[in-house]
Parts: structure tokens; C-alpha cells; sequence
């Protein structure tokens, strides 16, 4: 039995793949999973990605594929719980961030908590986040409008109109 060996890319071009995808993909982990278990997580698909270059080769939506991937290698950690504390020390305010927001994320669902911060925190459109989680842009717009009036009413924000 002969063992068939995967082609790999040249170290060059896996680097500018890298370079291209993984700023979305870990902010998207993270977004999701939390700093510690998201880089993690992004590691272990870009990891995933070198192994298997063959495959994803004719994917189209490579950081969508790659966030699965990224998910099931979650499930390793599923014993630990998904940080979302603040990992700045005490002596550091966050001037434009109310202290009671983390806490509050961390009571909204995956995906709601997900679509959240990737629109608000690092500026995705909601196209671009429907795409990666394989959902409608209707779905991501309602776990937009869910998740922000429950962070209004758990942050006690009125509407100045």
C-alpha cells in the first residue's frame, strides 16, 4: 500500500495566505470563543490549512471554512469556560467601553454574541458575517437587533429620541 503524500504550498505563498486570512478569521474566533481559546483555535485551523492544502484549495469562502474548522477544534477545549473578561489590568479604563458590557456579552448567545462584536467591534458588514456563519444576512441583521436590545435593557441604555 503505497501512501499518497498532500501536496503543500511554498512557504511563500502559505505565508501570504496566512497573511490574507488569519486578521478575520481570529477576530472572528475570538469574537465568538474569547482571546485565549480564539487564537487557539485559529492556530489549529491555519495548522489545519497546512495539512491540508490540497483541500481547500477549491473553497471559495476560505475563512468560512476555516472558522468551522476552527470550532471543531473547540470542542478540546469544551471543559473550559469561554473567557470573555476584560484581559487589561485594573489601572487601565477603558474610557469608551461601559464596565458592565462584558458581563452582559457573556449573557447573549453564541451567535448573537458573535454577529455583535464583529459588526460593532471590528467594523465587518453584516454580509460578511452572514457569510462566515452560514447564515441568511436577515438572520445576522435579527441576532443583531436581539442581541442589541438585550444589551440595552441588561445595560439600562434609553434611546434619546
Amino acid at each position: 500500500m503505497a501512501v499518497r503524500l498532500q501536496p503543500r504550498p511554498h512557504r511563500s505563498e502559505f505565508a501570504d495566505f496566512v497573511g490574507d486570512v488569519e486578521p478575520r478569521l481570529l477576530q472572528a474566533l475570538v469574537a465568538t470563543y474569547g482571546p485565549r481559546v480564539g487564537r487557539e483555535a485559529t492556530v489549529d485551523a491555519l495548522s489545519w490549512a497546512w495539512e491540508h492544502w490540497d483541500r481547500l484549495g477549491p473553497i471559495a469562502d476560505k475563512v468560512g471554512y476555516l472558522y468551522r474548522v476552527g470550532q471543531s477544534a473547540t470542542r478540546r477545549y469544551s471543559s473550559r469556560p469561554i473567557p470573555l473578561r476584560r484581559s487589561v489590568s485594573e489601572d487601565v479604563r477603558l474610557v469608551d467601553i461601559d464596565p458592565g458590557l462584558i458581563p452582559a456579552l457573556t449573557h447573549l448567545s453564541e451567535q448573537q454574541r458573535t454577529v455583535v462584536v464583529l459588526i460593532h467591534a471590528f467594523g465587518w458588514s453584516q454580509t460578511d458575517v452572514a457569510r462566515l456563519l452560514d447564515i441568511t444576512v436577515s438572520t445576522a441583521r435579527e441576532h443583531l437587533s436581539r442581541a442589541l436590545g438585550h444589551l440595552r435593557d441588561e445595560l439600562v441604555v434609553c434611546d434619546a429620541s
